[in-house]
């Protein structure tokens, strides 16, 4: 999956939040325990306006981690 292609505005979220697209990509790439271990990308293959991997990116935008 191309985030950036199938889901652009995650992807601009991304990498507003992580500062490169190199760090966006691996973060896409890195399972979350958010995501029963799934990872960002998988989830958005299968729902690509996922409100889910949003809500994360949302949480590490305003500092919570957990």
């Amino acid at each position: 999956m191309n985030v950036a292609l199938d889901s652009p505005k995650l992807w601009k979220l991304a990498v507003q939040i992580f500062g490169t697209d190199k760090r966006a990509t691996i973060w896409f790439q890195t399972p979350l325990s958010e995501l029963p271990d799934k990872t960002p990308a998988a989830v958005l293959e299968k729902e690509p306006e996922s409100m889910e991997v949003e809500a994360i990116l949302g949480r590490i935008d305003c500092g919570v981690f957990n």
